[in-house]
């Protein structure tokens, strides 16, 4: 004789509570409900509807070009400061080759022959080792 039970569990209720997780409580509402945004607004579209079909002038293009620029001129600003900065770094690096071809480098005190330096002038070597 065949097993004519359930396979499944079937419908069962769960318990109500909050979702913790904020990735999973965004997924599980998204799956649950109809969530959808649109262009033109909500806004515009009801009010649309309750003039009687007067085109309603929607400001949402507009907000969201003001946001692009805002986040072009950070961009260019950004730019800009990396560009300073670059052009002075290159601006040092040409002033110590410079120093570096020419030999006049006070850092050197290592190549200065120990013969002719004075007392004074032997004790600060001393002093660096």
């Amino acid at each position: 004789m065949a097993n004519t039970g359930k396979k499944t569990k079937g419908k069962q209720n769960i318990e109500i509570k909050m979702i913790e997780n904020d990735d999973d409580r965004l997924i599980t509402f998204s799956k649950r409900y109809l969530f959808t945004f649109g262009l033109p607004s909500i806004e515009s579209i009801a009010n649309c509807f309750l003039n009687g079909n007067i085109h309603v002038i929607d400001d949402t293009h507009a907000l969201i070009e003001a946001h692009n620029m805002v986040r072009i001129n950070k961009v260019i600003q950004l730019y800009n400061e990396v560009r300073s900065q670059m052009d002075a770094s290159n601006e040092t690096q040409k002033v110590l080759a410079q120093q570096i071809t020419s030999g006049i480098d006070s850092n050197r005190w290592w190549e200065t022959p120990l013969d002719q330096l004075s007392p004074r002038e032997l004790y600060e070597q001393y002093s660096h080792f």
